[in-house]
Order: structure tokens, then sequence, then C-alpha cells
């Protein structure tokens, strides 16, 4: 029941900031990186992988997050249960950039590897994998999803060229709550 709560709170969020870009980091039960949980299960929603990739149903559904994990349990608690496409969501914890990492459908860039960021796009480059970072200027950099906190709301801008290349599909409502979305090299 919590679930349903917090997705019809997110819901009714990102429709009342529609006209501003961003969600409002006013909910007082969400702290940060809760919400920005919130934000890549929402991302997931919204996007579309290409339909090999779908079509690996006893595959679970994989939301990494590369080096030092700043969501705690916030994220396994949102997505526990959770399905997309008949796939079972699950979250993975990857110390460093392998492979493994590289099978991720959502792969959240933790700060701690902006050291790395270069190789870790370029590897990633044509997978269809939705990358998202708080890394600064990720987008630009090359990654797919920029969060950002400014103002004490979160905000974020998509590289939809990125996106693109990577055989994803954004959703017009995505794109429109997007602070910036970049289309152009």
């Amino acid at each position: 029941m919590r679930h349903v709560s917090l997705n019809l709170t997110l819901a009714i969020g990102l429709i009342l900031q529609s006209v501003g870009g961003s969600l409002a980091a006013s909910a007082p039960a969400l702290n940060e990186y809760e919400l920005k949980a919130a934000f890549l299960y929402n991302f997931v929603k919204f996007t579309e992988w290409p339909a090999e990739e779908s079509g690996k149903s006893d595959a679970p559904f994989i939301i990494g997050v590369l080096g030092k994990d700043p969501f705690g349990p916030a994220l396994d608690k949102l997505i526990e249960g959770e399905t997309i496409h008949d796939k079972k969501i699950v979250t993975r914890r990857f110390p460093r950039m392998d492979a493994a990492a590289a099978n991720s459908h959502v792969l959240f860039i933790s700060a701690s590897e902006e050291q790395n960021l270069t190789a870790i796009l370029k590897l990633l480059d044509g997978q269809a994998v939705l990358t998202v970072s708080e890394i600064a200027n990720f987008a630009q950099r090359g990654g797919i999803i920029d969060l950002k906190k400014e103002n004490n709301r979160i905000v974020f801008e998509i590289n939809l060229l990125t996106a693109r290349r990577a055989g994803l599909a954004m959703n017009a409502q995505l794109l429109k709550l997007a602070k910036a979305v970049r289309d152009r090299s």
C-alpha cells in the first residue's frame, strides 16, 4: 500500500510541477535520496527499451548503482515487489564498472565514479542502458539523465541524443518535465 501512495504522490507532484520542470522536494516524509530513488523508479516507467531488451522475460529488470551507494535501503524499499513489462525489478550494487554493471537496464553512476566517468560512458556508448547521475554536467558529458538539486528542488536534464544512440525512447511527458533537453551535439 505504501508503494501505491508514494507513486500517487509522485504522479500528482509530476503533474503539478510540469510547468516548472521539476518535482519540488517539499514532501516532508522524503529525504533527498528517497526522492531521487523515486525519480529513478519513475524514469523506468517513462522510458521504453528496445524490443530485444524487453523480450528477455526470465531475466529481472536491473537498476544498478555503480560506486558508493547514496540511496541506502531507500531504493530497495521503493522497488520491492514492483515489476515492469512482467519483469521483477531488482537493485544491484557494483563497486566498479564491469560486464555485470553494463547489463543493467538503468545504471546510477555515483559521484564517487567521477574520475572514471569518461571510461564508463565510453563502455556503455550505444548500449540500451539508461545512465543517471548527479555528477556535475553529466548530460553534457554524455550521460542520459543528470539529476540535480537546485533551490531545494530536484530537477533533471536529459541528453536525448545519447538516449537515442542507446536505443531508448523517452516519453514526451518526461521530456516536458525536464529542466533541459539536449538533442544536439
